[in-house]
């Protein structure tokens, strides 16, 4: 049984790593709902953005206004397709390897 659960949450590692609360305007976003922050985020696949990306400084999700602080670890991993970003006044934190394979 133990090696039963074991090897459950090991298939859905790889998901909560790269889970995202939202997808708006082609970005993917986690919030944190208590400072009303957001941070743009992997989709979960290598390459899931391309072209021109402008991040806003604000967004809103279900009637909540969250300020976008931050660009998370490989948010932008492997992204060879992505040819520019955008990032507003508002970013103040970038994460480890956020433009890694972006060639």
């Amino acid at each position: 049984m133990k090696k039963q659960f074991l090897l459950f949450v090991m298939l859905l590692l790889p998901i909560m790593i790269y889970a995202y609360d939202a997808h708006i305007g082609g970005i993917y976003y986690n919030f944190n709902s208590i400072n009303k922050t957001a941070e743009v985020t992997h989709n979960g696949s290598n390459g899931g953005y391309s072209g021109n990306i402008t991040i806003p400084e604000t967004i809103t999700y279900n009637y909540i206004k969250y300020s976008v602080i931050s660009i998370g670890k490989y948010a932008f991993d492997e992204c060879s397709d992505l040819t520019s970003v955008t990032i507003p006044n508002s970013v103040t934190s970038i994460g480890d390897h956020a433009f890694s394979g972006c060639i």
